[in-house]
């Protein structure tokens, strides 16, 4: 049976683990450091990454990239509300901007945009199709409730317990029929 450790456990082996790094792992760990923090200024204020990562030392270009390409991979989701996320374009730019071969990204963000807009499309289809199903009925359900309450009732689809529920199923099995696809794909834009 596997011992379960504490936190505290866990901590004190990771600084034994650190206590026993080499040089060169620190030096590489500084430089990764380096990289994250690029990305995320990149993705706050924008600016010159290009500029910022061919003025790092040679040593420390490739495991800043390495970084700087997860952080802005990291931003890349399947929407949740329907629209893309704004923050999106800029962590697709500076992956433009990072990558060692620019055809191979452009390729790739091709698919990679192409990718979002069909979950986009096969996402806001399956909500209208869902809302014209439950607006069916909802009409006899808005009389049946202005009799009883005897005052004009307003029902909305989207607030119906069971319009909710199948909608999270749905989404759902839409989450898991693109997450592994997204996932791939940012694998290979990794990589460049």
């Amino acid at each position: 049976m596997a011992e379960i450790k504490s936190a505290l456990e866990l901590a004190l082996e990771k600084a034994e683990r650190y206590g026993r790094a080499t040089k060169e792992e620190l030096t590489r760990e500084q430089y990764r450091d380096q990289g994250r923090q690029l990305a995320v200024n990149f993705l706050k204020d924008g600016g010159d990454l290009e500029a910022e990562i061919s003025g790092l030392p040679a040593p420390a270009k490739a495991e800043a990239l390495a970084a700087v390409k997860e952080v802005l991979l990291r931003n890349i989701i399947l929407p949740r509300d329907g629209e893309l996320d704004p923050r999106m374009a800029q962590a697709l730019e500076g992956l433009m901007l990072a990558a060692r071969d620019k055809k191979a990204m452009a390729r790739q963000k091709a698919e990679l945009e192409n990718l979002l807009q069909n979950f986009l499309q096969v996402r806001n289809n399956a909500m209208q199709q869902l809302k014209a199903r439950f607006g069916a009925g909802i009409g006899q359900m808005q009389r049946a409730l202005e009799a009883q309450m005897r005052q004009k009732v307003k029902l909305e689809v989207e607030h119906l317990p069971q319009f909710q529920e199948e909608w999270r199923r749905f989404q759902g099995q839409l989450l898991d029929q693109f997450e592994p696809m997204l996932e791939a794909c940012k694998e290979r834009m990794l990589a460049l």
